[in-house]
């Protein structure tokens, strides 16, 4: 067996341990079902040859109830081996769908950036289902297969060398074919669930927009799109299953060259009184039932090459590492936390600079505003101080300490943040707007939405806090979504919290009802707010103004306001921030 294929099945193996004693009580299960097999073909061969011995009724009937009984609890015995082989297969890879997505959960965003999420549908689920799949009928129907061969041959050499020899070489030449070429369909399989992949990846993002798709008449676009997907998909479906059906085809014709030979020697045999009708009858039975397990092991090879092509990618999946390395440093100074950024320089590719030498600082307790064009990198800023991506040189100091240094969870324990988009899970309110963490008491979240504005739609809803919410958040306004957000943050009861673009998405009302709330949230802690609306900046200690990824101003906000020829006391000036040069 190569390396790679070995390392491959140890890797799978892991997970099968901890169903290990399910697997012997379906080994049990499975050798008595195929002694079962075995021994029916036995009771035929004596009713046949009693038969026509002219034998007595009373045996016949006997011979008939037992072999009746024998086949009832032998198809019993395949149920549950059926369901045992399931429930381990989905056991054992529920583990590895786990693991493939808590490994997807702590890669870097630019991974992410580069998947779509109907893609990584198809990398943790679609890729292990065909692993569960070759699981869940590889013991039965592998094992179970070489157990009936061994069993079957076995009995033939006892009845008729010559026949059994006969029999042996075509299970011998069929079983080293299927090990010579079962690799042959992997590399199409493969990509063919890549292109699986590129299909739901488009099928997704073209949901997520459909506003925009429908909208601006591109629905003939995404159909086009659709269509050529599919006929890739359908192209390299075809080449992948072509190649993986070589083997039952190949082990068909090999079946009707070796039923022709073992029919023509028992016949023959027959004719010179060497043997039974009953006899024959049994070696008919038995090279009949030895087509079973060759179709098995025909299947199970081409179950291989699609499990094999999902093994691949997973493990290439899994071999994916993190940029984002976990610090060692788990605490941080009590209270609000100041922050530090020196030097400070990122991109997102490295002919692209998206932040250049970016240096400031905030002492604890104050309020940061941050205001430039779109693409003068605010929204970058708050990224890299969350460790979503990596530096490309300089330091983030929060609290005093390096971000690099700290544990990730250690560093989002006391950083909040508070987003455009807003995500809400399918969940009670509750749950939503805790995380589904159980230790925010009622009380807390009563006068936190209270004090934000969201007590009152809280309290139309038909079970209060307990009331369900659909994912995506589609019974909620944009505003009472921002609302959600706010409160979510704040119940973690942050030392520095991150505002990006607090009031986009709220009407002139809420927003000033907002902006008490967070004055009045604010005190115990440190806050960036970035902001298109200047309003917004009226409680803030500092002004930044950025440009282009640099700091084109930065300043105590009064300062700046009674400065006329500051960037700040133009724009609140002409009211615009497109103002900003």
């Amino acid at each position: 067996m190569p390396k790679q294929e070995k390392k491959s099945m140890s890797w799978l193996l892991r997970y099968l341990k901890p169903v290990r004693m399910r697997l012997v009580l379906l080994l049990i299960i499975l050798l008595t079902s195929t002694g079962l097999q075995l021994l029916n073909p036995q009771i035929i061969k004596r009713f046949i040859d009693t038969a026509a011995s002219g034998g007595v009724v009373s045996s016949l009937i006997q011979l008939a109830g037992l072999f009746l009984i024998i086949a009832i609890f032998n198809q019993l015995l395949t149920v549950a081996v059926s369901y045992l082989g399931n429930d381990v297969a989905w056991r054992a890879t529920n583990q590895l769908r786990g693991d493939l997505l808590k490994h997807c959960l702590g890669l870097d965003m630019r991974f992410h950036n580069v998947k779509t999420p109907g893609e990584m549908i198809e990398r943790v689920d679609g890729d292990v289902t065909s692993i569960s799949n070759f699981f869940a009928m590889f013991i039965v129907q592998v094992i179970g297969s070489f157990v009936l061969l061994a069993g079957i041959l076995g009995f033939m050499f006892t009845i008729n060398t010559p026949i059994a020899l006969v029999m042996t070489v075509f299970t011998l030449v069929s079983i080293l074919f299927m090990v010579f070429i079962r690799n042959m369909g992997v590399q199409s399989s493969k990509n063919e669930r890549e292109a699986s992949a590129s299909l739901f990846g488009m099928i997704e993002e073209r949901i997520a927009g459909i506003e925009d798709v429908q909208a601006n008449g591109h629905v003939p676009y995404v159909m086009n799109r659709f269509y050529r997907l599919m006929r890739i998909v359908f192209l390299k479906g075809r080449r992948a299953w072509m190649l993986r059906v070589i083997p039952w085809n190949t082990t068909v014709i090999l079946f009707a060259i070796a039923v022709t030979a073992v029919l023509m020697l028992g016949v023959h045999n027959y004719m010179q009184g060497a043997i039974s009708l009953g006899t024959l009858f049994l070696i008919y039975q038995y090279t009949q039932m030895l087509n079973d397990p060759i179709e098995m092991l025909g299947d199970q090879v081409q179950e291989f090459q699609k499990a094999k092509s999902g093994m691949l990618r997973s493990r290439e999946l899994l071999s994916l590492s993190s940029e984002i390395r976990d610090g060692k440093r788990d605490t941080l100074p009590a209270g609000a936390l100041g922050l530090e950024f020196e030097h400070v320089h990122f991109s997102y590719n490295e002919d692209k600079p998206v932040l250049r030498d970016i240096s400031f600082e905030i002492k604890p307790g104050e309020r940061l505003g941050i205001i430039g064009r779109t693409g003068s990198g605010k929204s970058s800023l708050s990224r890299v101080l969350l460790r979503l991506y990596n530096l490309n040189q300089g330091v983030i100091r929060v609290g005093g300490q390096d971000i690099t240094e700290l544990t990730l969870p250690a560093l989002y324990r006391r950083v909040g943040m508070v987003t455009q988009d807003v995500q809400l899970f399918d969940g009670t309110l509750r749950d939503n707007l805790t995380l589904f963490n159980s230790e925010v008491s009622d009380n807390m979240i009563m006068e936190t939405t209270e004090r934000l504005g969201l007590r009152q739609w809280i309290d139309t809803q038909p079970e209060g806090v307990d009331t369900h919410l659909k994912a995506g958040g589609s019974s909620l306004s944009a505003g009472e979504a921002q609302l959600f957000a706010l409160t979510r943050v704040f119940l973690t009861e942050p030392s520095l919290v991150i505002l990006d673009e607090p009031s986009s998405r709220l009407d002139a009302a809420t927003e000033m009802l907002l902006q008490q709330a967070v004055d009045e949230l604010m005190k115990q802690c440190t806050g960036i707010i970035i902001a298109h609306r200047l309003a917004t900046l009226d409680q803030v200690d500092q002004i930044m103004v950025l440009s282009d990824g640099e700091i084109v101003e930065f300043g105590a906000r009064e300062e700046l306001a009674n400065n006329p020829d500051s960037h700040y006391a133009r724009l609140r000036m002409t009211g615009r921030e497109e103002e900003l040069a």
